[in-house]
């Protein structure tokens, strides 16, 4: 793989450079402020000399332009999407296709690239599907490519396991075992709000109103782990759509309320100051009210691992130096929670825009599908349309 072009510092301020080769032999150093100008300018050069020395113009290779590509995009991307397409064009597409010019690169090329990726599941090879479609395809739109050959490319791998709603048994089990625990504020918020998991930990009480006509909460903020341990809040939530006010039902509103309370009380001051200082303190959080770091995050979820068959132990196995057993029979997630809420509101015969809402879905094609899938797993919901399709006035044929 060609070397990254290194950065140059001159009276101009900061520059990238390329050196490329003239038709006579020697050398030439071209200079640009970001990779994108870079790219254009030296595609450009080389035209120019191509044209000057009547031989047809050196054509631009892959890595160059997924450099020029990456330096376009990346300002518009979270920073765990940019470590994401950093090591896909880096470590993926770059080994196999990097040094091939990038007119010359074929549907064929881009399977094998994809194949280096074929003992991942299907998610994973999703990833490096989607990166490929987006770097030809903006290729052929700025005719770079006379055509784009990633149209037909397909992720493989297995599919994953469809997500199944916990029951409501499951979810009476699930408040029983976390009851008392500090992951005890997570799971409420998950089943009774939808929220995820980044948005749960980056909720603050001023965002919680439990004394309107309709107490409801604000998602106006979501948590991130950039470097895996610290955790960074900011009003940059995972799309648009993500801006939400949701209702807060009765069994979260005695629980926030309840909460509330025993965080104020630990508070220094009087009362005045208490209500000011609650306001920026954090509903899930740490013993100091801040945001909770990755490793805590982990480790309150892992208390209910503990007490999941999950851990390989029976139902009603007593753990060794503590005073639980085992509980639950299954393992939830974060996302389990909200996939949870979403599948009740779909079930109560909700409005799908309403649902598309709460969730915080920025394509009703996700609503949608879920609503399908629901509507396909509710015989009963069917039970009418089967009835008139075979006349229930008909009688034994006997």
């Amino acid at each position: 793989m060609p070397k990254k072009q290194k950065k140059q510092y001159g009276r101009g301020g900061q520059y990238y450079r390329k050196r490329i080769t003239r038709p006579d032999g020697t050398k030439e150093d071209v200079y640009g402020r970001t990779l994108t100008e870079l790219s254009e300018k030296v595609t450009l050069r080389r035209n120019e000399l191509a044209a000057a020395a009547d031989v047809p113009p050196q054509e631009l290779y892959v890595f160059e332009y997924c450099a020029a590509f990456y330096d376009r995009v990346a300002p518009h991307m979270s920073p765990e999407r940019q470590k994401l397409y950093k090591f896909l064009i880096n470590k993926v597409v770059c080994p196999v296709i990097g040094s091939k010019p990038i007119a010359d690169v074929t549907l064929d090329d881009l399977k094998d690239v994809l194949a280096t990726r074929a003992h991942l599941s299907r998610r994973s090879q999703e990833d490096t599907v989607q990166i490929l479609k987006q770097i030809f395809s903006a290729a052929a739109e700025a005719d770079v490519i006379p055509k784009d050959p990633s149209l037909k490319l397909k992720p493989g791998g297995k599919p994953p396991a469809k997500k199944q709603a916990l029951t409501e048994a499951q979810q009476a089990q699930l408040l029983e075992s976390v009851q008392g625990l500090k992951v005890e504020t997570m799971v409420m918020l998950g089943l009774y709000t939808g929220m995820r998991r980044g948005e749960i930990c980056g909720l603050r009480w001023d965002c919680v109103d439990l004394d309107a006509a309709t107490p409801y909460i604000k998602v106006r903020r979501a948590c991130r782990w950039p470097d895996k341990i610290h955790p960074e809040v900011s009003d940059e939530l995972k799309t648009p759509a993500a801006l939400r006010d949701i209702p807060i039902p009765p069994q979260l509103l005695r629980y926030l309320k309840d909460l509330k309370e025993k965080q104020k009380k630990k508070l220094p001051g009087k009362e005045a100051e208490k209500l000011k200082k609650i306001n920026t303190l954090y509903v899930y959080c740490n013993d100091k009210g801040q945001p909770v770091s990755y490793s805590t995050l982990r480790r309150r979820w892992d208390t209910i691992r503990t007490r999941s068959t999950v851990s390989g132990r029976e139902l009603g196995d007593k753990i060794k130096n503590h005073k639980i057993s085992v509980t639950l029979d299954f393992m939830p997630t974060p996302h389990l929670l909200r996939h949870t809420y979403v599948t009740r509101l779909v079930l109560s015969k909700m409005d799908l825009k309403r649902v598309q809402y709460l969730a915080g879905h920025a394509d009703p094609e996700i609503t949608l599908q879920i609503y399908t899938s629901l509507q396909k797993a509710q015989p009963d919901e069917l039970a009418a349309d089967i009835w008139a399709a075979f006349d229930a006035s008909d009688g034994d044929t006997e």
